[in-house]
């Protein structure tokens, strides 16, 4: 009898735990999914800094500006920021999610992150609102990622007045006077005859999108001139069907 009791004493006790631990994981846990972190800090202070992530940011260098603009991608999400002084501050899209309802233009902001060596431009893992609230990259990806996009092209000209640069140091597209983002593949920029370089006029159409971030596209069409303009090479294209009258024509995949 005593050592029935024992094990039912002993089953309860682990169970405890066990639920315990559960229902701390799950507070701990933020609701709507989201991995990203934020709260209230002085960002002078360092010593005292309580780590979010597994990585210590506080090491990292800092860059302080104002921010001029969103850099949005053609999907519709954030990819970016651009401070007044031209700084290019780049981060995932999933980050991104975050960073605008975090921090709008016009406010400023203090960043730490990874510098390039020689360009204005840096890879952001934590920032700093004009609040005093911080939030942290936990997931960072290179670059966006492509998603089809549907719709008519958007056409537009203007003067380039930033050249953007991917995470390789490579040119990866342009912000016009008007804040237009372009972005071009380094492999098409590479053919271009002329020099992507701030002053340049431009003439462009691709698909992209525009929202309450600003206007963003993936150039497919691109010249200094409405006359000169050239196909660039094609992106996210469906393969193309078989050809009419052919056996396959009206074969539908399942």
């Amino acid at each position: 009898m005593k050592n029935n009791q024992w094990k039912l004493a002993g089953c309860f006790l682990v169970s405890s735990v066990f639920v315990n631990a559960n229902l701390s994981e799950s507070q701990a846990r933020p609701e709507n999914g989201n991995i990203h972190h934020m709260r209230k800090v002085d960002p002078v202070q360092k010593n005292n800094r309580v780590a979010k992530t597994v990585l210590d940011f506080s090491v990292l260098p800092v860059v302080k500006g104002n921010v001029a603009q969103y850099l949005p991608t053609p999907y519709g999400n954030l990819g970016g920021l651009l401070l007044t002084d031209g700084t290019q501050i780049m981060f995932s899209t999933m980050f991104g999610e975050i960073v605008k309802s975090f921090v709008h233009p016009g406010q400023d902001v203090v960043i730490r992150g990874l510098k390039a060596y020689s360009l204005p431009f840096v890879q952001a893992f934590e920032i700093i609102n004009q609040r005093g609230e911080q939030i942290e990259e936990d997931s960072p990806e290179a670059n966006f990622s492509p998603v089809p996009i549907t719709g008519p092209d958007l056409s537009v000209n203007g003067t380039i007045k930033q050249v953007l640069y991917n995470l390789q140091g490579d040119k990866m597209g342009v912000v016009l006077k008007d804040g237009t983002v372009i972005y071009i593949r380094s492999s098409d920029i590479k053919k271009l005859d002329f020099i992507l370089s701030v002053g340049q006029k431009i003439y462009v159409s691709g698909m992209g999108n525009v929202n309450s971030l600003g206007k963003a596209l993936q150039a497919r069409i691109i010249g200094k001139t409405e006359n000169t303009m050239v196909e660039l090479s094609q992106f996210n294209v469906p393969p193309a069907g078989a050809p009419a009258g052919s056996p396959s024509y009206d074969y539908i995949p399942q």
